[in-house]
């Protein structure tokens, strides 16, 4: 074998185990992202939610500079929207989205300045309040935090052909700041930083002949969205972490007579039939007197009650003993 083979041998083998390395490696990497991703929805589907579902309210991320929009598309207010919709799949939460509350207050405005009939216009004044505020900052949002690649290529002795091939892959890279805030005292009770990456990656092939060139490459697109779904879904994990040990939700009467009573609570509060519930009665409030924040509620037991049934818009229940239930009580677990 003359020298111009060996070569040309050499070349080949390095060529084939450069590429060997390159596949390995996507392949190695592409896993490890499947497997993450894979592990995040399981967990996602096996969360365990609170026993009662907590009123949560959706506001439009915060985002400044080239984070505010990409590509005409609003990031704060998509991913705000998002992060409803995976709160909502859960079915672990009352998700109040207030992206939209422009919309809704619109409408109401037109059954009040009776521009529709009052029999179809929505009524003022019944919008459901929040337990939390979800708040939520973009703090990175970029499409190709950092890409690379690699081509090798061969010319052939004393013939006008050559080959190249070639690897090629970039990172995309979402950041959050995730808080959640008491709606009633506006205390941040706590808060959170989620990121993600997502990779992607493609291949070039190319044949030189003379000064001419041929080639072509596939290329994986839209990174971007897998890693903002996987920073949403470590959110909506912390969340109901969150949530699920630091909100006590509690109903109140509505309504009561000799042996029932109704309360404030819909099929969406997580009540369901045969739940046992105590029912206490507020006797003193402790007010700060230099901030006129309150700082607790002083409660006596009143009396237990069992559910009989719920509706979409209230529950009602059945008096276990005789005490003195009055309307605006509240109702525990």
């Amino acid at each position: 074998m003359n020298r111009t083979n060996r070569l040309i041998l050499l070349t080949l083998c390095g060529l084939l185990l450069a590429t060997f390395a390159v596949v390995s490696e996507a392949k190695s990497k592409s896993k490890e992202a499947k497997l993450s991703s894979e592990e995040l929805q399981q967990r996602l589907e096996n969360l365990s939610c609170p026993v009662l579902k907590p009123r949560v309210a959706i506001y439009s991320f915060y985002a400044t500079g080239k984070m505010a929009s990409y590509e005409g598309y609003n990031v704060g207010d998509g991913l705000a929207a998002q992060l409803a919709t995976e709160l909502a799949r859960t079915n672990c939460f009352i998700v109040l989205d207030r992206t939209g509350l422009s919309n809704l207050l619109r409408e109401q405005e037109l059954g009040l300045a009776g521009v529709v009939s009052r029999e179809t216009a929505p009524g003022a004044g019944r919008l459901v309040g929040a337990e939390v505020v979800i708040k939520g900052t973009i703090t990175e949002f970029d499409p190709n935090k950092k890409g690379g690649g690699l081509t090798l290529g061969m010319a052939l002795p004393n013939m006008p052909l050559g080959i190249r091939l070639g690897r090629n892959g970039s990172t995309a890279h979402v950041g959050l700041d995730i808080s959640i805030v008491d709606a009633a005292n506006g205390h941040t009770k706590s808060s959170h930083r989620v990121v993600a990456d997502s990779k992607t990656g493609g291949w070039t092939l190319g044949l030189d002949y003379k000064r001419a060139s041929l080639g072509g490459d596939r290329f994986t697109k839209s990174p971007l969205g897998v890693a903002s779904r996987n920073a949403l879904g470590q959110a909506v994990l912390k969340i109901a972490e969150d949530l699920s040990r630091s909100v006590e939700r509690r109903f109140q009467i509505a309504s009561t007579d000799a042996d029932e009573v109704y309360l404030n609570a819909n099929s969406a509060s997580g009540l369901r039939a045969g739940d046992l519930l105590r029912v206490s009665t507020v006797v003193r409030k402790l007010v700060d007197p230099a901030t006129g924040l309150l700082l607790d509620t002083i409660e006596r037991e009143v009396g237990k009650i069992k559910v009989l049934e719920v509706t979409d818009r209230y529950a009602r229940a059945e008096r276990l003993d005789g005490g003195k239930i009055r309307r605006g009580d509240f109702v525990h677990l």
